[in-house]
């Protein structure tokens, strides 16, 4: 594999493992690389369709070193993948990742059968980008995207498609800009966004302690 070849496979593995939030086997994976590139006509990105078990693992191994360096990482064992955070700080933040994913692992058991799938959990890549909007809002979607190594749009959409962001326009530009909603508030029982705010002060002066 060249390093055009490689260096393409490791972009398109981490933007599949992110955006779609879900965790892969190695042989899933290849099949979805398979499926979007073999018929590609653009040889370096054709190569991804054909890679095997072996050098994929090999892949996956690099770039979890480089995504560390950002806060991320690939979360490899028992022969699956799927992308997380490396280290989540300060301890107001870890703790309320752990209610998010609480909650959504509660919306997962008592979903109705039948229900849209869309309403399920939001997978890491949907914690990750609803965070940085809760933290750092109004945001931009270029914004957001200066927060992480990949295209946030398709999970920023999804989370307008089950209420917890939306967007607006601001200032004399007009440009677009994504904040949480009424719905974010109440899923994770917060009164105000000013809760938000105390939270992050919180994690900031424990760090500093």
């Amino acid at each position: 594999m060249t390093p055009s070849e490689s260096a393409f496979l490791e972009r398109a593995v981490v933007q599949i493992l992110f955006v779609s939030g879900r965790e892969f086997s190695l042989e899933s994976m290849r099949e979805k690389l398979r499926e979007l590139f073999v018929q590609e006509p653009d040889a370096t990105v054709r190569a991804a369709a054909s890679i095997g078990g072996f050098e994929l693992l090999q892949v996956l191994l690099k770039t979890t070193q480089k995504l560390e360096k950002v806060g991320l990482r690939l979360d490899i064992r028992a022969g699956s993948v799927r992308i997380t955070t490396a280290e989540v700080r300060p301890p107001a933040l870890r703790d309320y990742f752990a209610v998010i994913a609480e909650q959504s692992a509660d919306d997962t058991r008592n979903k109705a059968p039948g229900e849209d799938e869309e309403q399920g959990p939001l997978g890491t890549a949907g914690l990750e980008v609803l965070a940085c909007i809760a933290f750092k809002q109004p945001l931009s979607l270029p914004e957001i995207n200066c927060y992480f190594t990949a295209d946030r749009r398709a999970v920023v959409l999804r989370l307008q498609h089950l209420g917890l962001v939306d967007c607006r326009k601001a200032g004399e530009t007009g440009r677009t800009v994504w904040m949480t909603t009424g719905e974010f508030l109440r899923r994770f029982n917060l009164q105000s966004a000013a809760d938000l705010e105390r939270l992050w002060n919180a994690g900031g002066e424990a760090k500093a302690a």
